[in-house]
């Protein structure tokens, strides 16, 4: 009998530790019927939501707040600076969320400050050894597939996967946002968001508007026939970005698998992307562009650049023309660096002229225009 009650006070005993250790509460839970005409607006503030599709014709959202002690105190601080309202009017659905900066997640590590401290100059030594190695498209696809948005988080969940039995510490974070939205995939999506992240488990059909400062999107594909995406300060990750039109401005870190048919502008910025489809025009200032694989059938790339570094990966023996026009740049090609000064007229003059192998297999043609920038053909 003693031993019986014993096992009872300590399984209480479990659960009560348990239950102080980590609570959730709830922000917000609504749901609401949804037809393919439906609009989804959704304007956040110091927000982390993660969209998954729902198998019915409604839309659910769920919020909470997960805490990992049992502070009033704290539970109080947190729930003062949230204000989070979602509503339907006609075949329109508003979310609208404007939390204080104590609730963002941006950037915190889930390590302790002292194991940070002893890596990140491991970090910086594999950021400028891998920096601008050649990668194929599906290795491209793995990086995001890994992600958690930032380059320092990836590199942090890369040592734990590489050392598991290695204690990492914890994070200083005390509470976690869990906010999960589940909608079918075939509503329009238009987001606003500042200071936030935002993950898509699933491809978007409908035209997708995006207006973000200092946000993290994560997408599977974007393939709508007409997308406007315009962010800054941030992070952008995509499987595939198709049809449409996309501005960046001082990103931190774009990568994407595969654009086709879009019209992409950037400045500042760091670009990756694992393969150029058909028909894209980049227009920049002052960018690092890095565009690994071309289609077999691209058809057109033109870029415009000025004080831009633009990195060409595998395209010198392939069957494509290449037209290069440039003022004040540096052309690196087969190991041999060649520096176009500015012409007394002050036109850009040809600097590059490749046709392709076998006519035949013509696949398309790369026309460039660089002005005082850096051209690297690897």
């Amino acid at each position: 009998m003693k031993l019986s009650i014993y096992k009872i006070y300590a399984l209480l005993f479990i659960i009560t530790f348990n239950g102080y250790s980590q609570s959730k509460e709830l922000v917000l839970k609504k749901s609401f019927n949804v037809n393919d005409e439906t609009v989804l607006n959704i304007d956040i503030d110091n927000v982390t939501v993660i969209f998954e599709e729902s198998n019915d014709n409604k839309i659910y959202f769920d919020y909470n707040l997960v805490f990992k002690n049992d502070s009033d105190e704290l539970k109080y601080k947190v729930f003062k600076g949230i204000d989070a309202n979602v509503s339907k009017e006609n075949n329109e659905i508003n979310l609208d969320i404007k939390n204080s900066m104590l609730l963002g997640e941006l950037y915190t590590l889930d390590v302790d400050i002292d194991i940070y401290k002893s890596l990140i100059k491991d970090y910086y030594k594999d950021k400028r050894k891998n920096e601008f190695l050649y990668k194929s498209k599906d290795s491209v696809l793995n990086e995001i597939d890994f992600s958690l948005g930032s380059s320092v988080d990836d590199f942090f969940k890369s040592q734990k996967k590489k050392h598991p039995n290695k204690n990492f510490g914890k994070s200083s974070k005390k509470f976690s946002q869990q906010f999960i939205i589940k909608m079918p995939k075939l509503l329009k999506v238009t987001i606003k968001a500042l200071h936030s992240k935002v993950s898509f488990n699933f491809n978007i059909y409908k035209p997708l508007e995006v207006n973000s400062f200092k946000t993290y999107f994560k997408f599977k594909k974007i393939l709508a026939k007409e997308n406007r995406i315009i962010a800054s300060n941030g992070i952008f990750q995509a499987e595939k970005v198709a049809n449409g039109r996309m501005e960046f401005l001082d990103m931190n870190k774009v990568v994407i698998g595969e654009v086709s048919n879009m019209s992409i502008a950037t400045e500042t910025s760091k670009i990756e992307i694992g393969e150029m489809g058909e028909n894209v025009e980049f227009n920049d200032f002052n960018s690092k562009l890095s565009f690994y694989n071309f289609k077999n059938d691209f058809n057109h790339l033109n870029f415009k650049g000025d004080y831009s570094k633009l990195y060409l990966y595998n395209v010198k023996d392939d069957n494509y023309y290449m037209n290069v026009f440039g003022q004040n740049t540096s052309l690196n090609m087969n190991d041999i660096k060649t520096t176009f000064g500015i012409s007394e007229n002050k036109k850009l003059d040809k600097i590059l002229d490749k046709k392709p192998k076998i006519e035949s297999l013509n696949s398309g043609k790369i026309e460039i225009e660089l002005t005082n920038g850096i051209l690297n053909i690897k």
